[in-house]
């Protein structure tokens, strides 16, 4: 019977992460991944451009997170430069877009794929895929292996656990890693979609089919109270929502749309403008051309998909000159574009969601290693545990992050 140092369990960012760590300092890992090869998900991150982390200062990047004070020691010991240099060191450059988000110099997931699969077998990792881990072995209070659906059984001096949350289980997060934990005596809180596309009450017309308007705001009210704003793109589908800000928004308010709580979005598409500045706006196009139409003012102030719709809502012919509008009519028109008001129904599902929120408890797991308290020689890392954050990069570096820090922890003791 085979024994190994590091058992890790999962192919994903975390998971390829811990293994290969482990194996370039000396131990012997077994990498378990359930799918045909690994990385499956991290294929299609960002698009399928892979927005590997972000360069703002540590301090900002911790608030985009929802246990911060947790993430601090994996931070301080392998954060976002850190791993610009170590995919370097893999022959995978980088780039800086909008927003300090990173992305591979090609704009292929796929390669950073390829060069974490490459580096993590030169470094000696045995990888075993088509292979679904359902049971946790242990031995006088600790972790002591793990047994494939096939029967086949592997033991090793620790386990690290990297199987991912339950967020596009096509790519193989099916909650597997869950049952795992819960067998281990961990506590496991409640799990559901974030960063998803959010479903709106009725639908929007087929001309607005995919839509994306760019800086614009977005508030979300409750019966008529404020109580959240995001400022940025966001994208229009026919029965949906989304883009960056309405992602961001889902995993904020998650919680209350899952509930089916009824929320109002507002869109305000001229933030940059007060009601008296698009007043003028509005009067200076007028004034420059008199014969202007109803139709042509709007397509000077909205995007071309939009005009017909707020045509619609309006009821105004769209054939009236422009300056023969009446107050009440003008005051209309500068309404709809400063609050333009939808209904919002519910999250999509796990199928459509980048992460799951919810997981190990935090509370169970020692965030200087990253070990189990409750059980000796078991580690965490990745999006199996109860950390989620907001899309740009920050998910991925607390994959790479907490990954990194187990591996180490795991070696040390």
């Amino acid at each position: 019977m085979e024994k190994y140092d590091i058992i890790v369990v999962g192919g994903g960012a975390s998971g390829l992460m811990a293994a290969g760590t482990a194996a370039n300092n000396g131990a012997k890992v077994l990498l378990l991944e359930k799918m045909f090869r690994p990385g499956r998900k991290l294929r299609i991150t960002g698009k399928g451009r892979c927005n590997l982390t972000n360069l703002t200062t540590i301090d900002d990047f911790l608030t985009h997170v929802n246990n911060p004070e947790f993430l601090k020691p994996a931070f301080e010991n392998f954060f976002a430069q850190d791993l610009i240099d170590f995919l370097q060191s893999i022959h995978i450059k980088t780039k800086i877009e909008r927003g300090q988000r990173v992305f591979p110099q090609s704009d292929k997931a796929q390669e950073i794929v390829d060069g974490l699969h490459k580096w993590v077998l030169s470094s000696g990792v045995e990888l075993k895929s088509d292979a679904r881990v359902n049971k946790l072995f242990t031995k006088e209070g600790r972790a002591s292996g793990v047994r494939l659906s096939n029967g086949k059984m592997f033991f090793a001096e620790k386990v690290i656990l990297c199987l991912g949350g339950n967020s596009y289980p096509k790519t193989g997060s099916t909650g597997d890693g869950y049952k795992l934990a819960e067998s281990a005596g961990h506590r496991v809180t409640d799990i559901r979609p974030a960063l998803v596309p959010i479903a709106i009450k009725g639908q929007v017309p087929e001309s607005m089919d995919r839509l994306v308007l760019k800086n614009i705001n977005v508030k979300v009210y409750r019966k008529n109270k404020l109580i959240g704003e995001k400022f940025g793109e966001m994208q229009f589908f026919t029965k949906s929502i989304s883009g960056p800000i309405i992602l961001s928004l889902s995993r904020e308010f998650g919680k209350e749309l899952y509930a089916r709580e009824v929320l109002d979005f507002s869109i305000d598409l001229k933030p940059a403008l007060s009601d008296e500045k698009l007043t003028n706006r509005i009067q200076r196009e007028i004034d420059n051309q008199l014969s202007l139409s109803l139709k042509g003012l709007l397509r000077k102030l909205l995007p071309s998909q939009m005009v017909d719709y707020f045509i619609k809502i309006l009821q105004i012919d769209p054939q009236e000159t422009a300056f023969k509008l009446e107050d009440h009519q003008m005051k209309k028109i500068i309404s709809l574009m400063k609050n333009f008001k939808f209904e919002v129904r519910d999250l999509y599902g796990f199928d459509e969601a980048v992460v799951t929120v919810g997981g190990v408890s935090l509370d169970e797991v020692d965030s200087k290693s990253m070990e189990s308290k409750v059980l000796k020689n078991l580690y965490f890392a990745g999006e199996l545990l109860d950390l989620d954050a907001d899309t740009g990069g920050f998910n991925l570096q607390i994959a790479f992050s907490t990954g990194r820090l187990a591996a180490q922890s795991a070696i040390k003791k």
